[in-house]
């Protein structure tokens, strides 16, 4: 009997030797440091264009850039050779806001949002210049994709598209023109000849901003 229970008593004691064991690893730690350098891959080389004072039917143009960011041109950076990317264009909002715009924001991330969801609100942001400017890539044969001015912007196909490529295009030249329309009841005869010089598929009769709007600021927003 004595014999039993001395058996007994070393075979629990083993067994609560073996269920101590997962306990005691529970409160290994083994830490695991990460961390990484978060970078935009592509460097704009414009902040804004001011086109001044234009006249109807009048044409002008700027370029801006776009290039790789200094870590995507590292040496030792192969992972990702591509950089595919657009242009987005939209509502442009006052800021600072005008007196009458009646709606205090923050920040100018709030303004360009309201005015992305009610462009319409003409106290609080500027009328549509983005219909009248293109995005025209420099040398299309690379295979980005440009905008003709005299676009309906609210079109999801009005976009432009570009790519980057570490090793053979490098860099991105874009022609923003301003092809400047004319006012409801106010247009040349030969506006027509003028809109179908920069885009021969539209219709000239859209691109008539109301009179009332005449010797007013116009503005667009370009997103990259």
């Amino acid at each position: 009997m004595k014999k039993n229970k001395k058996f007994l008593l070393t075979l629990l004691a083993g067994f609560v030797f073996v269920v101590s064991l997962p306990l005691m690893a529970a409160y290994e730690a083994h830490v695991i440091n990460v961390t990484a350098h978060i970078e935009n891959a592509l460097k704009v080389h414009s902040n804004a264009y001011d086109f001044g004072t234009v006249f109807p039917q009048e044409y002008a143009k700027r370029v801006f850039f776009v290039t790789t960011s200094d870590s995507f041109c590292e040496p030792d950076q192969r992972r990702v050779l591509n950089v595919d990317y657009k242009i987005v264009q939209k509502p442009k909002p006052y800021w600072p806001e005008p007196a009458d715009c009646g709606i205090n924001f923050a920040t100018v991330e709030e303004a360009r949002e309201y005015c992305h969801d009610d462009p319409d609100d003409l106290d609080c942001c500027y009328p549509s210049l983005c219909p009248y400017l293109s995005k025209l890539p420099r040398y299309p044969e690379q295979g980005d994709v440009g905008i003709p001015a005299f676009h309906d912007p609210s079109d999801p196909a009005s976009v432009a598209y570009g790519t980057i490529n570490k090793d053979n295009d490098p860099g991105d030249e874009w022609i923003i023109d301003l092809a400047a329309p004319c006012f409801e009841g106010m247009c040349a005869q030969d506006y027509a000849d003028f809109v179908h010089q920069h885009n021969p598929t539209a219709d000239p009769n859209d691109y008539m901003p109301p009179a009332e709007l005449e010797d007013s600021d116009f503005g667009c927003d370009l997103w990259i």
